[in-house]
């Protein structure tokens, strides 16, 4: 017999059913079997979809659906079988770990089962289970997703329930920390834009509390706030440390009361009471969360999804106006082409450091004008960036490298001490750069000139320090050596001479620098056929001052150009009153500085003077010395060539003490020599400087040029000169330098006699 479902009486049901047919009481047993089906599945827990964004998660809460104990003991066999969950996975489930040997480390912490508070098994600080956190878990809601009314109805328990989860940092912490140092924004001025961003959050969101955050290492520290009363609070009492867990979405809690936040308000009793809290990360350009624009209210509330919409895209705005200005500010202090730090930055490095003691290095690479001029900027700027690598490399050993100009670059090395420095960094630094750089084929070879200063002997700021470093490397470059240290006695005449610069200044301003002239005497007849003209500081309060006092700190600081040119432009209407006076004016030479031959204005000037002295060329002359020359042939032979098609003629100064050479004698556009005074103060004495001169003399005459001999005291060297057929002569035996004025009274009396 079949029932219509298709159940059938059982064996026991049909004897009993033929043996007591009138019984009223129930059959023993089912009456119907049921043919066997498939259990229907049931549907997963809640647990299953508890993702923990740290790295492991372990839970005592009642226990999930699937698991049939009604016990608090860790998770079944079973149950973790059934579950799935690898958070969740016993302790007898896990591998055994090895025992620990002295030469083992500390194995990592699994999470066990649940633990309630005060258990034996709470992690124990400075153990191996130091780096887990223990907390509600309604305090670590922020960190799981899709979980929060599994999570509320665990804060609502009675009994407690924890989390075991790592610290509340995202995975790539240090990557997040580094990103935010890099925008350079902790504990900077409160700015006017992130202001109004902030108060328009609070305004689209109705909330009387906002803010603009940003979580460092140990802090949340707030750059723009409406209503808080702190600018800081502790990182693990921060909401927006959870929120910058989230992706691009609000972290929205609408009564932190609920879940058990009364207890750990961020900013304690004195601030108002938090009740709503909702933010959205801010992140950076490569996706990393740095900080939180939120809103909060001392209310429970939700946010409507247009203000939750309006608040993702206005955390958009602030996350753009951040790379914006980040950008501009790597732009700002960061070289183009090597992309190292420029000054400003390095700078802001030195001040940020602030060691105990170190060396600052200024690196020039000599010959890169020269390398641009025959081979083009792309060469050298190639070569410049091939620089920057080899000192790149000093940077990972702790030291700050910028580059200020085209050459130059600046190094700092921390706690580096001079003897050390001097014997094992400084020729490495030599080495590096002077190794043959290969570009476009190319095997080009820079020699360095470096200068060295020890901080804080040398300069107890870094503007001193740098002075010295600089005046080492111009020491260098003077000596034409690979480098130099700093030496003080040397700074105090730079000293001396920077600080006369003001005073310089002034008497260029009041016209204090006047004019003397010194006598040209024609050897064979006796008559004045030149004059030099000399600078004189005419000071009001000492009087006047020797050139050997004040000439120098012109040349140090840079004015010898303007003075030069001043002297000029006087010493041509100087000419022009003797002439006009009916006197036989004779031709003026003026000293010619550097800077006027690096001037690309020095030839038009000399060309306006000479439409000064009526197209006259015969009136003025120029005198360069061989150091000028020698600076810079190549420019020196150009400027030289157009100031001898304009007919005024050139004279080599002290000519024998600086770079003599017979090949740049030929080759220089010049019509005079100036033997120096040394060689004319032993001529009487000394057959050697005798022979020097009359080879100077005879050399002149070879090329066909005018001998002029300087420093003339005695009637025995005149005559000597005379002698040797020596051209002109000028010292204190004809006159000193003298005034204008009393010059006139000179030409007056020619021919010219002896003092």
């Amino acid at each position: 017999m079949t029932s219509p479902c298709g159940w059938r009486p059982t064996p026991r049901l049909r004897t009993w059913m033929r043996r007591r047919p009138t019984s009223t009481r129930s059959p023993p047993g089912r009456i119907w079997k049921t043919p066997r089906r498939p259990k229907p599945r049931r549907r997963p827990s809640p647990m299953r979809k508890a993702v923990v964004t740290s790295r492991w998660m372990s839970i005592l809460a009642p226990r999930p659906r699937c698991c049939p104990s009604r016990s608090r003991s860790p998770i079944s066999r079973r149950c973790w079988r059934r579950c799935r969950l690898p958070h969740a996975r016993p302790r007898h489930a896990r591998p055994r770990a090895r025992p620990r040997t002295k030469t083992r480390s500390a194995p990592r912490w699994r999470p066990s089962g649940c633990r309630s508070a005060g258990s034996r098994n709470t992690p124990k600080e400075g153990g191996a289970m130091a780096m887990v956190q223990q907390r509600p878990v309604a305090e670590a809601i922020a960190i799981l997703d899709d979980t929060r009314p599994l999570i509320e109805r665990l804060a609502g328990a009675s009994r407690p329930a924890w989390l075991y989860t790592a610290a509340l940092h995202p995975a790539d912490e240090p990557q997040r920390l580094s990103e935010l140092r890099s925008f350079g924004i902790l504990d900077t001025d409160p700015d006017e834009d992130y202001d109004r961003l902030v108060q328009l959050a609070t305004a689209l969101c109705g909330a009387p509390m906002g803010a603009l955050t940003f979580v460092d290492s140990g802090r949340q520290w707030y750059k723009s706030r409406v209503g808080l009363p702190v600018q800081q609070v502790a990182r693990e009492k921060s909401f927006c440390a959870h929120a910058i867990l989230e992706s691009d979405r609000v972290l929205e809690i609408p009564d932190v009361t609920r879940l058990g936040w009364a207890d750990a308000q961020p900013w304690g009793p004195q601030g108002p009471l938090l009740r709503f809290y909702a933010g959205v990360p801010l992140t950076t350009r490569d996706g990393s969360a740095i900080g939180t624009l939120c809103v909060m209210d001392q209310v429970p509330r939700r946010l409507s999804e247009a203000q939750r919409d309006g608040l993702v895209k206005l955390g958009k705005t602030v996350s753009a106006l951040l790379n914006l200005r980040r950008q501009v500010r790597v732009a700002t202090l960061t070289d183009r082409l090597t992309g190292l730090p420029n000054w400003f930055h390095f700078e802001a490095e030195f001040d940020q450091r602030k060691p105990d003691c170190g060396m600052v290095c200024f690196a020039r690479l000599k010959t890169i004008n020269q390398i641009n001029s025959a081979h083009g900027f792309r060469v050298a700027d190639a070569l410049i960036k091939q620089a920057a690598d080899r000192l790149r490399l000093l940077g990972e050993r702790g030291a700050v490298v910028g580059r200020i100009k085209r050459g130059l670059f600046v190094l700092f090395f921390p706690h580096a001490k001079p003897a050390e420095f001097a014997r094992d960094m400084a020729p490495q630094i030599a080495a590096s750069l002077g190794r043959p750089y290969e570009v476009n084929h190319l095997s080009l070879v820079c020699p360095v000139n470096m200068g060295f200063a020890s901080y804080p002997d040398d300069g107890r700021t870094l503007d001193e320090v740098v002075n010295a470093a600089d005046t080492a490397l111009q020491v260098a470059i003077e000596r034409e050596q690979p480098m130099a240290f700093f030496d003080r006695s040397v700074d105090n005449v730079q000293s001396l001479h920077y600080r006369l610069e003001p005073q310089l200044r002034r008497a260029l301003e009041k016209s204090e620098f006047v004019n003397y002239y010194q006598p040209k005497v024609e050897l064979a007849t006796g008559r004045i056929v030149g004059v030099e003209a000399l600078v004189r500081w005419m000071d009001p309060g000492r009087g006047l001052v020797p050139p050997g006092d004040f000439v120098p700190a012109l040349e140090t600081t840079g004015l010898i150009g303007e003075v030069a040119q001043k002297i000029m432009e006087r010493a041509v209407r100087d000419w022009c009153s003797w002439r006009d006076a009916g006197l036989t004016a004779p031709r003026i030479a003026v000293n010619v500085a550097a800077t006027q031959l690096r001037n690309d204005d020095f030839v038009p000037s000399l060309q306006r003077a000479l439409e000064a002295l009526h197209g006259d060329p015969s009136a003025l002359g120029i005198e360069v010395t061989e150091s000028i020359l020698i600076s810079n042939m190549d420019r020196a032979i150009e400027v030289l060539k157009r100031v001898r098609e304009l007919g005024v003629p050139v004279a080599i100064d002290d000519f024998g003490t600086g770079y003599s050479s017979l090949a740049y004698i030929v080759t220089l556009p010049i019509d005079e020599l100036k033997i120096d005074r040394a060689f004319v103060k032993k001529i009487t004495a000394d057959k050697a400087y005798e022979g020097i001169v009359r080879t100077c003399v005879s050399l002149a005459q070879g090329l066909n040029l005018k001998v002029v001999a300087e420093g003339v005291e005695t009637e025995s060297q005149a005559a000597k000169l005379r002698d040797l057929q020596c051209d002109q002569a000028q010292g204190f035996f004809y006159s000193p330098p003298v005034p204008a004025e009393q010059l006139v009274k000179m030409l007056a009396a020619q021919p010219f006699r002896a003092a």
